[in-house]
């Protein structure tokens, strides 16, 4: 499956791995990362495929946590 995802896409899957699993407020300050959405379009699509979970803020459209689902550490090859 690692063949079908984007550079950018893993290496948020493995910045996620890195945090065991489970990373909190992704980009340090919300708002502020001038990358912000083509990352946001990434978690969506990693989302969409089943790789993570993301928790939202509240009344935004910025994540707050993302975590690997056993796909995504499949994905990872990891199991």
């Amino acid at each position: 499956m690692s063949g079908e995802l984007t550079e950018h896409q893993m290496e948020l899957l493995s910045r996620v791995m890195q945090h065991g699993g489970v990373l909190a407020s992704p980009f340090g300050h919300p708002g502020e990362d001038s990358l912000l959405e083509e990352v946001l379009e990434d978690i969506d699509e990693l989302e969409a495929r089943g790789l993570i979970t993301v928790d939202w803020t509240r009344g935004s459209d910025e994540p707050e946590r993302i975590t690997l689902t056993p796909a995504g550490y499949e994905a990872l090859d990891i199991t």
